[in-house]
């Protein structure tokens, strides 16, 4: 079992929040997005002509739908060949299958109207007042190259998502002047996204529900770039995120006119949003694990009691000591990490504190060894965001066998760490655990 808590850099926020102040982009407004077709029937990620019909009478007008290349390099609307395809067809993942395979699979097993590329064409060129925002799960330039060749003349409805920087200006030179740069798979934080957007001439910015709340759709704002959030079905989330100044959404079911609906008939404010409330609990829960962890009297390390860096073995990270046990590091990769020293009297239920400051908004990892599984692996480790500026967590550990080693991947920016505290505690335990006698 793992557990873990994260105070954040900030007081709970919106905890007094009744009203929200709407969010205007300068230009024309953003449309809402239909995320994979949108819902129907209960159902999502079906990239279906049901979805499309239902959702454009619903009033969407922009439909994000995902595409994967069959094993005759065909594009068909599918999220991914395992989850999705078992999801669909109720049958086991496996490779990708041939264009006319699919499209057999769909008559026999599906029940809703996978779109192939081309019926989906079909069906955009009868709806001439949509957009498509493609998300092309993999071969994005490749499948784009093929979307321009074959139509062109649906260029300017076209809006292509890129997933690295890299990739805008070979769009741009396809023909596609509407561009939405995705951050799903970008590992740069919020600094590194508001260094690299301006040198873009992007239509939007998407991101996850996580990064809109740690002020990236604000400062993108003051720099004069829109924003969309993904996936947001809950009204009074909407609400919380406008607050932040998030532009606009991806959604299954939350279309303007419900939103309209709902803006006549509910009382429902931010305040109300799961999002912010899971935010304020994950607060609360971390100041209630901080204290929890200065009642363990047990210490099995600490940094400024036991501080030796020649100690410490590192990869992409020089370490420099400072004064009263605290190191600085300066990573000089993605992925920095360094190993702590074997700790002397090990135990099976662990609790780490670790105040750290770090350069961007990233992800921290704790690694660890057991006397049962002595090598460091991917299954053996916690790995929690971390925001630009100083942190504060607790970890906690509870295996079936003794915890024995510590390694310790502040994040996956280049950059300057400081680690202000790093200590482990356990419980106090009997005398004879002491002896060795357990």
């Amino acid at each position: 079992m793992i557990y873990t808590c994260l105070i954040p850099k900030i007081p709970l926020l919106f905890s007094a929040l009744c009203c929200v102040q709407l969010f205007a982009q300068p230009g024309d407004k953003l449309p809402r997005i239909a995320h994979a077709g949108g819902q129907v029937e209960g159902a999502t990620y079906t990239n279906s002509l049901e979805a499309l019909n239902k959702n454009f009478a619903a009033g969407f007008r922009a439909f994000e739908i995902d595409f994967s290349w069959t094993s005759d390099r065909q594009l068909v609307c599918l999220h991914d060949w395992q989850e999705s395809f078992q999801r669909s067809f109720d049958l086991p993942p496996g490779p990708p299958l041939s264009l006319g395979e699919f499209e057999q699979l769909v008559t026999d097993h599906s029940q809703f109207t996978k779109c192939t590329l081309a019926s989906f064409m079909d069906w955009f060129a009868n709806h001439p007042d949509t957009l498509l925002i493609t998300d092309f799960k993999e071969g994005n330039l490749d499948a784009l190259s093929l979307l321009s060749a074959d139509y062109p003349q649906f260029r300017q409805r076209v809006i292509p998502q890129i997933y690295q920087p890299v990739e805008y200006q070979p769009v741009r030179d396809l023909g596609f002047e509407r561009v939405i740069w995705t951050l799903y798979e970008y590992p740069g934080g919020t600094r590194a996204v508001l260094e690299v957007a301006p040198a873009m001439e992007l239509w939007a910015v998407t991101m996850n529900t996580d990064r809109a709340q740690q002020q990236l759709p604000r400062e993108l704002n003051a720099i004069g770039l829109r924003t969309y959030v993904h996936t947001v079905n809950e009204y009074a989330d909407l609400l919380y995120l406008q607050s932040l100044e998030v532009g606009e959404i991806y959604t299954d079911s939350l279309s303007t006119v419900r939103e309209r609906e709902l803006q006549a008939t509910t009382t429902l404010t931010a305040a109300d949003s799961p999002l912010l409330k899971a935010r304020q609990e994950r607060s609360r829960e971390s100041e209630r694990q901080i204290e929890d962890f200065f009642q363990l009297s047990d210490v099995l390390y600490s940094l400024s009691a036991n501080l030796d860096p020649a100690e410490f073995t590192t990869n992409q990270l020089t370490i420099q000591a400072l004064p009263a046990g605290t190191l600085e590091l300066i990573a000089s990769g993605k992925d920095p990490y360094f190993n702590f020293p074997p700790l002397e009297d090990p135990d099976q239920d662990i609790n780490i504190l670790i105040d750290l400051d770090v350069p961007d908004n990233s992800v921290l990892e704790v690694f660890y060894t057991t006397r049962s599984k002595p090598g460091f692996a991917a299954e053996q480790r916690v790995s929690r965001p971390v925001e630009a500026g100083n942190n504060r967590l607790a970890i906690g550990l509870n295996e079936d066998s003794p915890v024995t080693r510590l390694r310790l991947d502040p994040g996956t920016i280049p950059g300057v760490y400081t680690i202000r505290q790093f200590e482990v505690r356990t419980k106090s335990r009997p005398w004879f655990r002491f002896l060795r006698w357990d």
